[in-house]
């Protein structure tokens, strides 16, 4: 493993926990950032002296700011960023709110950009940033216009990081994943103005959504965190690859 003092975002579950327990499981050291600390502690407190908790709102800009040299200073050095954490909230055109959309531009879009400027000084000569995409950046939804776009945007902002790094060998890449069985994947999507179901209701609909993006991928099924992990921790290691884009996504995009 190239890539032994990382700092990974959304690292409280999904991909990002993912990701972090393939780092920690081959003895390196995580630092973990998410929003809900409970679940960042108790990654601590499974990997004792190699995991650290650094809770922050990557929403917010003086939040984030310094995050990558706080991972440094906790780790004893850094030389791998993971940006894992994300934001999608579905709604049509003509029904996008302004709160949605600016929450899925910070997230997506502005906070991977800022924390990958950082990290242009921060790592160290050789290092490793991935970001976190989807498949939605290039073939997007009527429901995923806001998501599909900052999505995008990050592709280019890491092919930018990419050269901007080239001279110390600090490589950009990102992987696009196809659907995941997250929790964010988990959340049942909504017709404007219809209210959250409940109970039975919920667990239904729910289970009629993984059914039917399931079914949209060739091979089948849904991806497992632990699968777009396992190709991260690749890319954060691969010395002769940088600016690109890996996509992971059980065959979705060869769909018509």
């Amino acid at each position: 493993m190239g890539t032994r003092k990382v700092l990974v975002t959304g690292g409280g579950s999904g991909i990002g926990l993912a990701v972090a327990e393939v780092l920690l499981r081959a003895g390196g050291q995580v630092a973990l950032s998410a929003r809900r600390a409970a679940r960042l502690e108790a990654v601590v407190r499974a990997w004792p002296g190699q995991a650290v908790a650094l809770p922050c709102d990557l929403s917010s800009p003086s939040e984030r700011a310094g995050l990558l040299a706080r991972a440094r200073e906790a780790l004893g050095g850094l030389d791998g960023l993971v940006h894992s954490a994300g934001v999608v909230e579905h709604q049509p055109p003509g029904h996008i709110s302004e709160e949605a959309l600016r929450a899925q531009l910070e997230i997506n879009l502005v906070a991977p950009l800022r924390l990958g400027e950082e990290a242009l000084s921060v790592l160290e000569d050789g290092g490793g940033m991935v970001f976190i995409s989807s498949t939605l950046a290039m073939r997007p939804l009527t429901t995923s216009a806001a998501y599909s776009a900052a999505k995008a945007g990050m592709l280019a902002a890491m092919r930018s990081l990419a050269l901007a790094g080239a001279a110390r060998r600090i490589r950009a890449n990102a992987v696009c994943p196809g659907v995941v069985d997250t929790e964010m994947v988990r959340a049942p999507r909504l017709n404007p103005g219809e209210p959250p179901p409940e109970a039975e209701e919920l667990e239904r609909r729910v289970s009629a959504q993984l059914s039917t993006l399931g079914a949209l991928h060739p091979l089948g099924r849904l991806g497992k965190p632990e699968e777009v992990a396992d190709a991260v921790v690749h890319l954060l290691a691969a010395p002769w690859t940088t600016g690109s884009e890996l996509v992971i996504d059980g065959g979705l995009l060869l769909r018509e």
